[in-house]
């Protein structure tokens, strides 16, 4: 079983791999299971691997995944193997020491984590943008290279070094991404131009279920988790985050293809 969370599909695309090579994996979307699972409980067989995939948001987890897995009850969990991969469009910083914390809080024991770079997401902060379209193309091809590895390791249960960690890690997870999560959750600043055609994309697309119609335009309300799907998900470039966004790239795992 795979627990996912994916705001422009580079997870869904790493949880989509997994589990055809797997095989025997189910795919379960964390937005969707929160909203119509309220107890959080699923059954495992025996022998059934558990996965948790997700983005890095400000070098730690996103807070929808943090109270995912608080809340998660799994059945019949009897030393299963537990794997992770995070993907990243830069490093992880300390988010496997995070998710490792977690899990061993619920009596788990996850001896795989991993990280795979991504194309870049984050376009809201003075400076980020998407990458260029030479970048991200490179960063899928060797992200395939990059899964491939990961899959042998979980089928054979050989914990291999694969994680992406740079400098200033301390300052990134234990300062940063504090800060982050305080202060960038708002999704006040989201707002429509006139190139809106009502599509009602976003919403759809949305992992929180944080955005309605009204009119014909999106509301977005206050359960936001900075993924910036509807932003880059819009098909005519219609959303922007206040200014901060005008003028930068759009992504999604499936915008172009190698």
């Amino acid at each position: 079983m795979i627990f996912y969370f994916s705001g422009t599909d580079n997870s869904l695309w790493v949880a989509r791999t997994i589990a055809a090579e797997l095989e025997d994996t189910s795919i379960v979307e964390i937005g969707n299971a929160m909203v119509s699972n309220s107890d959080l409980v699923f059954n495992i067989s025996k022998s059934e691997r558990i996965g948790f995939i997700f983005p890095v948001h400000s070098w730690g987890i996103p807070w929808i995944v943090r109270g995912f897995i608080k809340k998660l009850k799994i059945n019949n969990y009897n030393n299963n193997l537990i794997y992770c991969i995070l993907t990243c469009g830069d490093d992880c910083g300390l988010t496997n020491k995070m998710f490792l914390k977690l899990v061993k809080q619920k009596g788990w024991h996850c001896r795989h984590i991993y990280s795979v770079q991504m194309p870049n997401t984050y376009v809201v902060f003075p400076g980020f943008d998407t990458d260029p379209s030479d970048l991200e193309q490179k960063k899928k091809i060797e992200a395939k290279v990059t899964l491939h590895k990961i899959i042998s390791a979980i089928t054979t249960d050989t914990p291999i070094d694969c994680y992406l960690q740079k400098g200033h890690a301390f300052l990134k997870s234990r300062i940063i991404y504090p800060l982050f999560c305080r202060f960038m959750m708002s999704s006040k600043p989201f707002r429509t131009t006139n190139k809106c055609t009502s599509c009602g994309l976003c919403a759809q697309k949305c992992p929180t279920h944080n955005i309605h119609l009204e009119n014909g335009r999106p509301v977005w309300q206050n359960i936001c988790t900075q993924c910036l799907s509807c932003l880059h998900h819009c098909p005519v470039e219609a959303i922007e985050y206040g200014k901060l966004s005008v003028g930068k790239g759009r992504y999604f795992y499936g915008k172009r293809k190698i």
